[in-house]
């Protein structure tokens, strides 16, 4: 590389890990239009990716903001560091308001951004006008290179000789900086956890599936270029649940959120008429991650089988799928069983509630997903799912594991297979007297919803996942969970009214097992807030988004989002919480070694590679409302999007 030419565009086509660069085409600072560095050079100014197509970062530049305190101290501060660990590096200020990039040149393997990440979070906590966003977002973070022009007049003027970008780092020499960081003052947060085997986090804490990412399969990749359907949730749960089966990262997904129509639930919420109105950013990032997560937990919980060589799927599946079906006949042939035929209070108490039978329908869904026979359920999971809360949850289980004959366990709906043990729920699988091994069971001729129990074996599980999905979806929704809602009668009525076609009140009745009088009333609810369209032949549901938008002027929107996420907030604390009795009963413990100057134990020189110690008041008691607001500060989703300087 000569050290004497200036010229921005051959330089940036020399230094440029990606065949195009972004380009400002509006004077916004918004990066969002590529140019190809084969081409002329651009009009405007221009900002170039950090990170290879792969992911990994071939530079390091620390974009130091003037808006956000003293870059030129902070800039001053970091080149001293980076020269006491002989990191070669070249400062640049970066235009008129005096703002400074430090740029670091890797080799030719890159870097993991993960531990890019960990260096941004950690230096930011020491130099405060440090902008991280281009250091954690690998798909789309850039900066402008050395002798850039600047929208408002000026360039990116280099202090020093750009020929030190030929002298590359490695691996190891980041891996100083990062434990230099710590040593000077900069705390390890608590790291994310990985929930279920197989799971991991990234460095921005969103959860991803360990394995080399894969492209999706034919049926994900038409979805994600296709229009969504109607229930635009659906088509985005379903997209996401497979870019996580295919390995892909949060970043990966955020990549394709701005232009695939899949996606579209994340971008806009349902306004009247069937128009949607766009989000504000911050909700459609907080969203997307939110959605994702629950995605990537549902993928590492529901393995397919299918996924590698198993030859005994199918017979499994069908197996399942058929003692799913067993088990719905006979519930929907016992509507007192569920206090749904109009019991009283001590009736409901003495048989069962309503939301036994949403707990029952929903550990059926996750066996027919997972094609097993039993399947692990934690009442988290159970809430999200069912729309009731975690305690209902809690009783419905031990109420449906419960025998009916006793010392009779298969007489129950649910057996227990194993117990939970530390961050892992309990497992539970049908009574053997829904096998249909021997032969199809007296009741399931009886069936309020036949299955197409004659069609092949993969039909007959889409068909059970299908069903059962779309009722607890009409179900747990904000608009008859939250309080101030139409409650829990109408949301029974409204899941038994069909998709396609009609039904007449008789019909829905012995659905839904409501007496008349309730079944009206709730009709009458659901056709006001426009949840239950009227025809010449009966009742119908409307689109699914109905529900939405029926939520947004009930002003229940959102409360199931927020009480998934405080949950998750407290799934962290258990597991954090487990891992730290974990290494208290252990004999051999390692030294805890140096405390950085906060007081916060370095994880990385002990024995609990997955978190640090677990926080202690002043008499040395465990503090688990401190531990639940770091889990908080740990999980909640950052803002990350493409910015340059």
């Amino acid at each position: 590389m000569s050290s004497t030419s200036d010229d921005p565009w051959e330089l940036t086509r020399h230094l440029s890990p990606r065949g195009s660069v972004r380009v400002d085409a509006e004077g916004t600072n918004d990066y969002w239009l590529t140019h190809r560095v084969d081409d002329d050079a651009p009009s405007t100014p221009w900002a170039m990716n950090l990170a290879s197509s792969d992911g990994r970062y071939r530079f390091v530049c620390f974009d130091l903001d003037a808006k956000n305190g003293n870059a030129a101290y902070d800039a001053s501060r970091l080149s001293h560091w980076l020269d006491e660990l002989n990191i070669p590096h070249l400062v640049c200020i970066s235009g008129p308001a005096g703002g400074r990039h430090v740029w670091i040149a890797v080799d030719d393997a890159g870097v993991d951004a993960e531990l890019v990440a960990a260096i941004a979070h950690l230096a930011a906590q020491l130099l405060p006008s440090l902008d991280v966003n281009p250091l954690v977002n690998p798909a789309t973070g850039c900066v402008r290179p050395p002798y850039t022009p600047h929208r408002r007049g000026g360039r990116s003027e280099p202090q020093g000789d750009v020929a030190v970008l030929g002298h590359q780092v490695d691996v190891d020499q980041l891996l100083e900086l990062r434990a230099f960081l710590v040593d000077a003052g900069a705390s390890i947060a608590p790291a994310p956890i990985s929930l279920v085997k197989g799971m991991a986090n990234d460095g921005a804490g969103h959860p991803h599936l360990i394995g080399a990412k894969r492209d999706v399969s034919a049926r994900i990749r038409e979805l994600i270029n296709a229009a969504p359907a109607e229930d635009t949730s659906r088509t985005l749960a379903a997209v996401l649940v497979g870019c996580a089966r295919a390995r892909w990262r949060f970043t990966d997904v955020q990549a394709i959120a701005e232009h695939s129509p899949a996606l579209e639930h994340a971008r806009s919420r349902p306004g009247a008429g069937g128009t949607r109105h766009p989000r504000p950013q911050h909700q459609a990032d907080m969203t997307l991650a939110a959605e994702w997560s629950r995605a990537v937990y549902f993928a590492a919980q529901n393995p397919l089988d299918h996924d590698v060589d198993d030859p005994g799927f199918v017979d499994r599946a069908s197996a399942v799928s058929r003692a799913v079906g067993a088990c719905q006949a006979l519930a929907d042939t016992n509507p007192g069983r569920w206090g749904l035929d109009g019991a009283s209070r001590a009736q409901r108490g003495a048989q069962g509630r309503p939301s036994h039978r949403a707990v029952l329908d929903a550990v059926c869904l996750y066996l027919v997903q997972a094609a097993r026979s039993d399947v692990e359920v934690d009442t988290r999971r159970l809430s999200a799912d069912t729309g009731y809360g975690r305690e209902a949850c809690r009783l419905a289980l031990a109420a449906l594991s419960t025998p009916d004959v006793e010392g009779d366990a298969e007489s129950a709906w649910l057996v227990r297979v194993d117990e939970a043990q530390g961050i892992h729920g309990a497992r539970f699988r049908l009574s053997e007297r829904f096998s249909t091994e021997t032969g199809e069971p007296k009741w399931a001729q009886a069936a309020m919803r036949p299955a197409p129990t004659a069609a092949p074996p993969a039909a007959l599980r889409t068909w059970w996942m299908n069903t059962l999905s779309s009722h607890l979806q009409a179900l747990a929704h904000d608009v008859f969970s939250a309080p101030g809602s139409l409650g829990r009668t109408a949301g029974r009525a409204h899941a038994q009214l069909p998709e396609e076609g009609s039904a007449e009140l008789e019909q829905l009745q012995q659905m839904a097992g409501l007496t008349r009088p309730q079944l009206q009333r709730a009709l009458r609810r659901l056709h006001r807030a426009g949840l239950a369209l009227r025809t010449r032949t009966g009742w119908a549901r409307p689109a699914p988004d109905a529900r939405t938008a029926a939520a947004v002027e009930l002003g229940v929107d959102g409360f199931l989002l927020e009480r998934r996420q405080r949950y998750d907030f407290e799934r962290y604390r258990w597991a954090w919480w487990s891992a730290e009795c974990a290494w208290m009963r252990k004999r051999h413990k390692k030294r805890r070694g140096r405390r950085s100057p906060t007081g916060v134990a370095l994880f990385a020189q002990n024995d609990r590679p997955d978190f640090p110690r677990y926080p202690r008041n002043s008499g040395g008691h465990p503090d688990h409302s401190t531990a639940l607001e770091l889990a908080v500060g740990v999980l909640a989703p950052p803002r990350l999007e493409a910015t340059a300087a």
